[in-house]
């Protein structure tokens, strides 16, 4: 019986994950990987280790998760940029701990609860969306590499609906089955903000400075740059007859730039820090700026090794410095890069 190395965090996914993993004939291992101090997931995963009846194992992540992502999300945020911190933890922390673990294991695959799924294409190994759930989080995985997604089982990714999760784990009888989903980064205090987490972090507050309209009118004043990001609309702290939104975060001169909604509108977006794992057709690609965005038509102008410049064909509201570009060819994930710079044709 091949045994997987199954990422625990003592949530209602990766409990299913397990059962699911059984009933195909696996025998899992549960593993929690600490990450953080916040919360007290490590207890929720041992107990849902315990009433799922198989082996629990803990591994400290702490040290690399400082290195890896508290440290350069605020940095980032700290100079106009909007990181996403799952996209810095998953090929960096967590899914390599968790092959690590299941190295030391002696596990032949490993598992998560995310709601994707992976095929092997030619000789690639590919993530591919649920196309018809709002819960798919392929976005979520585009940096990781071959060796990871050789040996990755994605259990939910014929089970797009939530709902059934959690009947699934009520049935059951697991105590995940009503635990809420975690809304907030996962290493934040309950209530706190990034920014505030940003000024904990680094002993040093986000310095005010002016806000401005994109003719240079100062409208007022901010109370530190890492409060906003680009497209940002809500929470502006400045009155205006027409709605506002953030157009540009300048870390030189402190500024807050303000404009009208077509302002944050692109058809050109660079990416850099580029990942592919596959060739790119000519024709057929899309790719989506955030996680919550809506993937378009795209041709993919490669520029180096690492970097690209996507073109869109439809303008993409608020393709925000830090965040990743994903690019998808008939549902599976072709790659993804870091946004830099975006410009729209005149």
């Amino acid at each position: 019986m091949i045994q997987v190395a199954v990422g625990l965090s003592g949530g209602v996914d990766s409990a299913v994950s397990v059962l699911l993993l059984r009933q195909a004939g696996y025998s899992p291992v549960g593993v929690f990987l600490k990450m953080h101090g916040v919360g007290n997931e490590l207890e929720a995963a041992r107990k849902a280790a315990q009433e799922l009846e198989i082996p629990f194992h803990s591994v400290d992540l702490t040290a690399l998760f400082e290195e890896k992502v508290l440290r350069p999300f605020a940095a980032l945020y700290k100079r106009g940029e909007t990181p996403n911190p799952c996209l810095l933890c998953n090929p960096a922390v967590k899914f390599r701990g968790l092959l690590e673990a299941a190295d030391a294991l002696g596990c032949e695959k490993i598992a998560t609860g995310h709601y994707a799924k992976v095929e092997k294409v030619g000789d690639r190994y590919l993530v591919r969306r649920l196309p018809d759930s709002v819960k798919d989080q392929s976005y979520m995985l585009y940096g990781l590499g071959q060796e990871v997604l050789s040996r990755l089982i994605l259990p939910l990714g014929d089970w797009g609906d939530k709902a059934e999760v959690r009947r699934k784990a009520t049935e059951k009888g697991l105590s995940a089955a009503q635990k809420k989903d975690s809304l907030d980064i996962c290493f934040l205090q309950p209530g706190d903000s990034h920014a505030a987490f940003i000024e904990e972090y680094t002993g040093s507050p986000p310095m005010p400075g002016k806000i401005l309209r994109v003719d240079g009118q100062v409208l007022g004043e901010h109370s530190g740059i890492c409060r906003y990001t680009v497209g940002q609309r809500r929470g502006l702290g400045v009155a205006a007859e027409q709605r506002l939104y953030v157009t540009d975060l300048d870390p030189e001169t402190n500024t807050v730039t303000l404009g009208p909604r077509e302002d944050v509108q692109t058809d050109r977006v660079y990416i850099h820090d580029l990942i592919l794992h596959a060739p790119l057709p000519q024709e057929g690609l899309t790719a989506k700026v955030r996680y919550r965005d809506r993937d378009s038509a795209v041709k993919v102008e490669l520029c180096g090794e690492r970097e690209a410049v996507l073109h869109f064909d439809t303008p993409k509201l608020a393709a925000a410095p830090g965040q990743s570009a994903v690019i998808y060819w008939q549902d599976y994930v072709l790659g993804g890069g870091i946004i830099g710079k975006t410009e729209k044709k005149v």
